[in-house]
């Protein structure tokens, strides 16, 4: 069903939500947005009592990782978790994802202990990305910059079209998200001893990284193949001024609140985890999103560890935040359009624009979508069922 139109909907469009509106959708694209849209005798969705937004773009996620090995060596077949999770986030409002896949990272690696390599898992995931599939799924290459040994590879994977969004990052302890004594701490809480744990710290801290001009090359090269590039983890305006001056333009995950505001105010989109806000804050005490969002400091949310966040943060911000609903949508869909370069086809209810549409319904205060539209093509539908308590005849 490519032609259809939603009627007696509350839409949100860049400028304001129009009530008791309709959308007409010719051949997947918007023709028409209103409240005196005809319908001409195309097929129609009743979205009465329920919002109509543009679909979620996520532009981080580690859902597909944590799919395809959801305990250490438990291996899932790549295209079976791969279908399911489009199957979980179609029914979430995701309309575009972008999967976050670690190269480099090899604390990950050793966690996870996986029979695939990072080289078939990208392969996999990119040929099930081009073929038939639910949602527009795409590549975040996310590269530990102390994985020396995987530079090679990022180059190549660039190279080949895999990726088309690239990430920067560096765990090590003592900066970004995570002190010296809070990494010991976590390891002691995990049933290692203090000395042990000091002995993992020393090996972190002892490995080279890609830094200086090597790393500026890779970041010049992501953007001569037309890829945004992210920072990870800054806690410094020192770090984010290094980072954009080698033409990274997007914050990712900043931990102060000094980090987002310098960023957003150089230009660079920064991007804040929905989880914080539905959580109502951090897990490691640092930036509150909720907050970064109020003063205007983050102006794109992702999903990170739990998929079904963004669209529950949308509604926190309405209704605890008081942030309108355009603006906190937007947060959710064009803004990360146009960070990663897709805002001319999709992330806003536009005429001429892709039909990337949710319909959502609030039960007992809780967003639930009702249909996940990709291209003007119903991929994911639900309905609420009533129950009716019926009393019973007692016959004397």
């Amino acid at each position: 069903m490519k032609s259809f139109v939603i009627k007696n909907a509350s839409v949100v469009t860049p400028e304001e939500t129009v009530n008791n509106g309709s959308i007409k959708i010719e051949h997947g694209i918007i023709t028409a947005i209103g409240d005196d849209v005809q319908d001409t005798g195309l097929p129609s969705i009743d979205a009465k009592d329920c919002i109509v937004m543009p679909g979620i773009i996520d532009i981080h996620t580690d859902a597909l990782e944590r799919e395809i090995n959801p305990r250490p060596r438990a291996d899932m077949p790549i295209p079976v978790a791969f279908r399911e999770l489009e199957r979980k986030m179609s029914g979430c409002g995701f309309t575009t994802v972008f999967h976050s896949l670690h190269v480099g990272y090899k604390s990950a690696e050793e966690n996870i202990k996986s029979k695939y390599s990072r080289q078939e898992l990208f392969e996999k995931v990119h040929a099930l990305s081009s073929g038939q599939t639910l949602l527009k799924n795409k590549i975040h290459l996310r590269f530990e910059v102390s994985g020396v040994y995987a530079y090679d590879t990022c180059i190549e994977l660039i190279q080949k079209g895999y990726v088309s969004l690239l990430s920067v990052m560096d765990h090590t302890p003592g900066q970004g998200q995570q002190s010296m004594e809070r990494f010991i701490d976590m390891l002691v809480q995990n049933g290692k001893t203090e000395e042990v744990a000091k002995k993992e710290l020393d090996e972190m801290l002892s490995r080279p990284k890609v830094e200086g001009e090597k790393l500026a090359a890779l970041v010049r090269f992501a953007q001569e193949n037309h890829i945004s590039v992210a920072s990870h983890d800054d806690d410094t305006v020192e770090k984010v001024k290094l980072m954009q001056s080698i033409g990274v333009n997007i914050c990712e995950f900043p931990i102060t609140m000094s980090a987002a505001h310098y960023a957003m105010q150089s230009g660079m989109d920064v991007v804040g985890g929905a989880s914080n806000i539905l959580r109502g804050g951090s897990l490691s005490d640092n930036l509150n999103v909720s907050d970064a969002v109020k003063s205007g400091a983050v102006n794109v949310l992702c999903s990170d560890y739990y998929p079904p966040s963004i669209l529950h943060s949308i509604w926190k911000l309405v209704e605890e935040v008081d942030i309108p609903w355009n603006e906190a949508v937007k947060l959710t869909s064009s803004n990360p359009a146009k960070a990663i370069g897709m805002h001319s086809q999709t992330g806003s209810i536009e005429i001429g624009k892709m039909a990337d549409l949710l319909v959502v319904k609030s039960v007992g205060g809780v967003p639930l979508v009702t249909h996940t539209i990709v291209d003007g093509n119903v991929v994911s539908q639900a309905a609420v069922k009533k129950h009716v308590q019926k009393k019973e005849e007692i016959w004397l």
